[in-house]
């Protein structure tokens, strides 16, 4: 997932780089919005080898984006039949932390209880203050 959102990132720049070259903003407030791919859609650039190098790249970024929804959904529903389900589950109850970011923390930190006390998994995170003066 982390290689698709950065090959959709990196072709979303390539695309503004073109834009940028020619003096074409964009007028409204969202990028990469619907509105805004509507807009890409309906631009047409003053030299037809530069308009048939802005349709592929907003085909590799429709595509990138397909791409990247079929791996969320992939990864969703592996994320309902994993043992640690219940860890995601629980984690998602903090404000702003939904099934994506709480399956990469689970993975990231593994089985919960090789932590036989909460301040050796803050620690293990770094997240215990302490001096460091001499």
């Amino acid at each position: 997932r982390e290689v698709a959102m950065k090959d959709l990132k990196d072709a979303k720049y390539q695309l503004k780089a073109l834009l940028l070259r020619n003096n074409i903003n964009y007028a409204g407030t969202a990028n990469w919005s619907l509105k805004h791919l509507r807009w890409l859609t309906e631009l047409i650039l003053p030299h037809p080898a530069q308009q048939i190098v802005l349709q592929e790249f907003i085909h590799t970024i429709t595509e990138r984006i397909r791409r990247l929804e079929r791996l969320d959904n992939e990864l969703s529903h592996h994320v309902y039949q994993w043992r640690y389900y219940p860890v995601v589950k629980a984690i998602q109850a903090m404000r702003g932390v939904r099934l994506l970011v709480a399956a990469g923390v689970v993975a990231e930190l593994g089985d919960l209880t090789r932590f036989d006390h909460p301040r050796k998994l803050m620690s293990y995170l770094g997240l215990v203050p302490s001096e460091h003066s001499s």
